[in-house]
């Protein structure tokens, strides 16, 4: 996330609230202060550190203000503060007043079919498509067989007229640089559970933003705790996919 993105998201963001619930999951960091956000925890991403030795206690976060915390902890290089830091800013958004229900990547289906299409991040839709002869590219910093390497993604993506984001571009300083790469872009979509759901991003390039709403926070608590990794297997009615849409006349509906 550049300095510019994350100052634009702090400014909307709820300045007084403070951290009340800090978990620290094997996929997973849920923080509550405003309200519950979560964020994706993957170590081993190139350019950031681990956290050393045991030195991964966030106890002392509790009563500290969340806004000071996004910032301070998004600025770390070290993938534990990262997510931390990304879930204490999104807990201290404020909701969006508009938005669609549904998978960001189902809106773009038909669109997909007809359009040289590449996902940064390995998603089973991605797959699907692909298999379905659909135009579609899968670029990856840990390619599976078919995938295209991040370093060897130049060409595909600068012909890519839609181009489907993981947000872990945004916690590990790649987003700027898959903007750059994608100039003939007709729609970026930026989407998973790490994303902030702010209207702010559509002036980096982005025309929709996908997100994960926790409803049921006890219950996301209860699957985290146990192990839970993809959100497609949370339980029913704990999280909400909303997406918000830069041009609602132009959406791929």
């Amino acid at each position: 996330m550049t300095k510019e993105m994350l100052d634009r998201l702090c400014q909307a963001a709820d300045r007084d609230a403070v951290i009340l619930e800090v978990h620290i999951f094997l996929n997973w960091v849920i923080v509550n202060s405003k309200s519950y956000a979560m964020s994706t925890l993957l170590n081993g991403m190139p350019g950031l550190v681990e956290p050393h030795g045991m030195d991964t206690y966030m106890g002392h976060l509790i009563g500290r203000n969340a806004l000071e915390i996004a910032g301070e902890f998004l600025n770390s290089r070290e993938t534990l503060k990262r997510a931390v830091g990304m879930a204490c800013l999104k807990s201290i958004l404020p909701a969006p007043a508009h938005y669609a229900e549904g998978n960001a990547i189902d809106r773009n289906h038909e669109f997909a079919r007809e359009h040289k299409t590449c996902f940064i991040g390995h998603f089973a839709e991605a797959e699907n498509w692909r298999l379905q002869g659909f135009p579609v590219d899968i670029i990856e910093l840990f390619p599976r067989p078919g995938d295209i390497h991040w370093d060897d993604s130049h060409e595909v993506l600068s012909n890519a007229e839609l181009v489907l984001i993981t947000g872990l571009t945004l916690v590990n300083d790649t987003f700027e640089e898959v903007v750059r790469r994608t100039p003939r872009a007709r729609y970026r979509v930026i989407m998973g559970p790490t994303v902030p759901v702010s209207p702010v991003l559509f002036d980096f390039g982005l025309h929709q933003v996908g997100g994960t709403v926790i409803d049921d926070y006890a219950a996301i608590l209860r699957y985290c705790c146990r192990g839970g990794g993809s959100i497609a297997h949370a339980p029913v009615g704990a999280l909400r996919k909303i997406n918000l849409l830069k041009d609602t006349e132009n959406d791929q509906i």
